[in-house]
């Protein structure tokens, strides 16, 4: 084969790899998964009236859990929640817990059980807002899991144990 011809292949060989190498590495700058739909935009209040939107904590590892102070399920998860928010928190994990409820209750409820996230309140909007983050059946506790680029990468309908829990999370780190 001739200089000439081998020339052009050599290049064009050299960028294709170069092509690949650039590919790889921006894959690997990726810490986390890049499937599932992207996460709606919501805006909902806090229990004291302050209006909150869900871009608020973009960037993060978000665990959105929606639920309701009546509902036991709910409450057997959200102490093993607080204790993940606390031990993860500083990795950029962000619980969001949306009340199906009123506001008097559930502040009630955070100063009793110390929640340390964000509780978002709404007894009407917060169903819906659950359906859009693939809740068809309305069920209570219903936690969707969100990427650090925004996209929910697993979603549950009923409680979640830690281990359960972590198993989601910890990929997402």
């Amino acid at each position: 084969m001739s200089k000439i011809i081998r020339w052009p292949l050599i290049l064009a060989a050299a960028l294709l790899a170069s092509i690949g190498g650039y590919a790889l590495y921006q894959a690997q700058q990726n810490d986390y998964p890049t499937t599932g739909p992207l996460r709606p935009v919501f805006q909902l209040p806090d229990v004291n009236g302050m209006e909150h939107d869900i871009r608020e904590w973009d960037g993060k590892v978000l665990v959105i859990n929606f639920w309701a102070t009546w509902c036991p399920p709910c409450l057997k998860e959200i102490p093993e929640f607080i204790e993940l928010q606390k031990s993860l928190g500083e990795k950029g994990l962000q619980f969001i817990g949306v009340a199906i409820d009123t506001p008097d209750k559930v502040k009630a409820f955070i100063e009793e059980h110390g929640i340390n996230y964000p509780v978002l309140v709404s007894e009407e909007k917060g169903s819906v807002i659950a359906t859009d983050y693939g809740n068809d059946l309305g069920v209570v506790p219903y936690t969707a899991f969100v990427n650090r680029a925004g996209q929910i990468t697993h979603t549950h309908a009923g409680a979640l144990d830690k281990e359960t829990t972590k198993n989601f999370i910890l990929p997402l780190l």
